[in-house]
């Protein structure tokens, strides 16, 4: 007994010895396995890659990525908030560092996931945007649960989840086991925003004053498509409190007609126009093979190319802009909004290197080659942190990286990676036929 009992003090002290280790982890090599960098773009995805070091996108305290920074004289300057979407695809990122033989990815990957789990939540869904203050995360004043971010986190974590489900090694077990917590924590947060009597779900929540977001999601060119899907998979064995199918396969689809160099095109319809609304969900799933008739994102893209041509400038989509705001930037006549109902968009003559890089899950060779023509034309994007994130048609470029598009950046040039893993765990959890199934209705409307 006596032997036993020095054993299991000796035990944990080992543990505590882990784990203070473990806290002074610093991540300043992120390098990725060879095969994912193109032959003639490796050093400027590992620019974009090192965003993600510690003290450059990524606080040192709380472990998580910043939503923005400026670079200001070669200086980082971030600004101290973060939202889930971001951290799900840095958590995407470490994945593929933890397997190109960083074993310090892994112990980030479960620092990640302290902070989130001591973080405030509303009915186990998280909150948009964060504080990030010291080592933790705070609610924002405004107190807003957004379905879409908490969808895009959870495919994220899936992904993670599905990466590591099989292995033998405890510590990659463990994380799997603390995701699956997340999970099963947010169904009933998931059931609280369906709308019986629209069949829709809604946008999410404010706390404030406690009362849902007053729209719904209801358009499948949007990247809120995966709250929904992500909904009725994750209650599905809630009884008469499950989301339905129908959250998802009620949402609406348009494309529209044109011609082009003597072709006829039918690109999809974002309700912005913007690019990144049709390609996000496609980081995380394979659309390609999900969706009946996949050619309307490939016109898309197309025009989007062709748009940005014309204008000398990356391709349109919601990002900063020249003197370091943000809108909602998107291609008049690939909006929905516009074409349907002729409201006035954010037509702004700029565009964004990572829409171009979301075009590698498209056509890998057009984009790389686009991407090249951007920094030789336009040198300046290119910082040792990254790209900037805007260039106007008249070459003004702005001084912000902004975490979102650096993970959509890189998140990319991994999709394939990324969506093995999550089939892989959506099938393992007998999910995998009814995304299939959801995903028949994804046809036009018109």
């Amino acid at each position: 007994m006596i032997n036993k009992k020095k054993s299991l003090a000796g035990l944990v002290m080992l543990l505590l010895s882990s784990q203070s280790v473990a806290s002074q982890v610093a991540l300043d090599n992120l390098s990725i396995r060879d095969h994912f960098y193109p032959e003639n773009f490796r050093a400027e995805l590992q620019t974009n890659i090192d965003f993600f070091k510690d003290g450059v996108g990524v606080d040192t305290s709380a472990k998580v990525p910043y939503d923005n920074v400026f670079i200001v004289d070669g200086e980082v300057k971030p600004e101290y908030y973060v939202n889930t979407t971001e951290i799900g695809l840095y958590l995407n990122i470490l994945v593929e560092v933890e397997r190109a033989g960083n074993e310090d990815a892994l112990v980030r990957i479960s620092e990640v996931l302290d902070t989130l789990e001591a973080a405030p939540k509303w009915h186990g869904l998280f909150y948009w945007p964060y504080e990030i203050e010291g080592d933790k995360l705070e609610k924002n004043v405004d107190e807003i649960v957004p379905a879409v971010d908490n969808a895009n986190f959870m495919f994220s974590l899936t992904a993670v989840a599905g990466a590591y489900m099989d292995s033998d090694n405890p510590e990659k077990r463990d994380i799997v086991r603390r995701i699956e917590a997340i999970f099963d924590n947010q169904k009933e947060g998931w059931s609280k925003i369906y709308d019986s009597s629209r069949g829709l779900l809604r946008a999410g929540w404010t706390t404030t004053n406690d009362r849902a977001i007053p729209y719904h999601i209801d358009r499948m060119a949007n990247e809120s498509r995966l709250a929904p899907l992500w909904a009725a998979l994750i209650t599905n064995d809630m009884g008469q409190n499950a989301v339905p199918q129908k959250a998802f396969t009620n949402m609406e689809l348009y494309t529209a007609e044109y011609t082009y160099g003597g072709a006829t095109y039918n690109p999809i319809l974002t309700w912005d126009g913007s690019y990144f609304q049709a390609m996000l969900p496609a980081i995380w799933l394979n659309e390609r093979d999900l969706v009946p008739d996949y050619t309307m994102f490939e016109d898309m893209t197309y025009l989007h190319m062709v748009y940005a041509k014309e204008h000398n400038i990356p391709m349109v989509s919601a990002s900063a802009t020249t003197d370091d705001r943000y809108e909602p930037f998107g291609v008049p006549f690939l909006s929905e909004s516009k074409v349907k109902f002729g409201n006035e968009i954010h037509d702004g003559k700029t565009g964004t290197p990572h829409a171009v890089a979301l075009a590698y899950i498209i056509d890998p060779s057009m984009s790389v080659h686009a991407l090249k023509n951007l920094k030789a034309f336009y040198p300046e994007v290119e910082t040792e942190f990254g790209w900037f994130d805007a260039v106007d048609s008249n070459g003004r470029i702005g001084t912000k990286i902004l975490s979102l598009d650096q993970g959509m950046f890189v998140g990319a040039f991994l999709a394939e990676s990324i969506n093995k893993d999550v089939h892989h765990y959506l099938e393992a959890r007998g999910y995998m036929d009814q995304v299939v199934e959801m995903y028949q209705s994804f046809v036009p409307n018109n």
